[in-house]
């Protein structure tokens, strides 16, 4: 807190009157990257647009956001602070995963209510679609064993992804 009073020019009491403490401050930052990176603030999922082309800008911005270098770092941050400071995991957690599940579970559900997709669970469903966009790219990148991603290998990802995904929820 020291540090960021410092960067910011105004006393530590003055960082303490708007985040009460380190976690709300994390959680502050997360939601500003995810907003900043990839807007997710304002992405909005059109339930009449066609699943392909609303999953597809939705899977592109999300890999996107998750490989790159600075939500690289502050994964490997969280992890390895997460037994120090367990509340670092759960403000990372509702500040980045959930939001996003949030966007995309309530999409899931009104394409299965509009007969576009057989969807069951939305939430799992969301759950399964974010883990099948991010890995192996994710992981690649956390291990250190690619340091950067190219466009052309998350949208060729995405693509892949989104046909695994759409052809396990096509509907009868």
């Amino acid at each position: 807190m020291d540090a960021i009073a410092a960067r910011a020019g105004v006393s530590k009491r003055t960082v303490y009157s708007h985040f009460p403490g380190k976690d709300a401050l994390f959680a502050a930052v997360m939601g500003s990257h995810c907003d900043r990176a990839v807007g997710l603030d304002t992405c909005q999922l059109d339930p009449d647009g066609d699943p392909r082309s609303e999953l597809t800008d939705l899977g592109v911005r999300f890999l996107s956001l998750v490989t790159s270098p600075t939500a690289v770092a502050l994964f490997r941050t969280v992890v390895a602070e997460a037994d120090r400071f367990p509340e670092l995991g759960r403000t990372f957690f509702e500040s980045g995963p959930k939001r996003w599940l949030a966007t995309l579970a309530p999409f899931l559900k009104a394409q299965d209510e509009r007969g576009r997709l057989r969807v069951a669970d939305p939430e799992a469903a969301a759950s399964t679609l974010l883990y099948m966009l991010k890995d192996p790219l994710h992981l690649r990148c956390i291990l250190g064993v690619q340091q950067e991603v190219s466009e052309a290998e998350i949208r060729s990802h995405v693509d892949h992804a989104l046909t695994r995904f759409l052809e396990l929820h096509r509907p009868d």
